[in-house]
């Protein structure tokens, strides 16, 4: 038996979760992950709790909407669940400059014209995969919320792979410190090639093919 995209995802919700938790830098371990999910006692901070939850929820919106349009209201709607009781302004186009640690480089004040036009442009991309990594790229270095961006860009590049049942997207935990560094990297230079790259080797995991029997 071999997985579809979306089996794979419920499969491996709590891995994504926790992933996604080291990738924020909240340090939480897999066992913890599993029983905040699992509602079991565990001892751990009020932030981590939310961030758990929230992104359960995210994850279940995504794969109850595999249909919805890849449109900035999907995006809205992504960091509304990821921010709830996590930060201000969940859902809205920011209005207020942001900066990013690790970098004294500054996101300018996102447009929603131009995030619309960007997005429509990023839709055209015939290589799925590719038009996955862009998303996850385009959301990251465009700082368009307040807070939770990595979180949008890392369900928008699974609900890409999941509806066109390729696999999902997770930062491997061994290359959290490699990928921290290209991304700072393509936030100051503006190019995506060598993170493409990068993400197209160690962050998808695909659905296996069954291999066709000869004869």
């Amino acid at each position: 038996m071999h997985d579809s995209a979306i089996e794979m995802a419920k499969r491996l919700l709590v891995d994504s979760i926790w992933k996604s938790a080291n990738l924020e830098g909240l340090g939480t371990t897999f066992p913890k992950t599993e029983a905040i999910l699992a509602n079991a006692p565990t001892t751990t901070r009020t932030e981590e709790v939310l961030f758990v939850v929230n992104m359960k929820r995210a994850w279940q919106f995504l794969l109850d909407n595999l249909q919805y349009d890849n449109s900035i209201m999907l995006l809205r709607e992504f960091d509304k669940i990821v921010g709830e009781l996590l930060f201000r302004y969940a859902g809205e186009i920011r209005t207020i400059p942001v900066q990013i640690g690790g970098t004294s480089w500054e996101p300018e004040m996102p447009r929603t014209g131009i995030i619309i036009d960007v997005l429509r442009e990023i839709e055209q991309t015939v290589d799925i995969e590719l038009r996955a990594l862009k998303y996850f790229c385009y959301i990251t270095r465009t700082q368009m919320f307040i807070d939770g961006n990595k979180r949008v860009a890392q369900l928008m590049a699974n609900k890409i792979l999941i509806e066109n049942n390729i696999g999902i997207f997770q930062v491997p935990i061994e290359h959290l410190e490699e990928f921290k560094g290209l991304l700072i990297h393509f936030y100051e230079t503006g190019y995506d090639a060598e993170m493409i790259a990068f993400m197209r080797k160690h962050c998808i995991k695909r659905v296996s093919v069954p291999l066709k029997k000869h004869g």
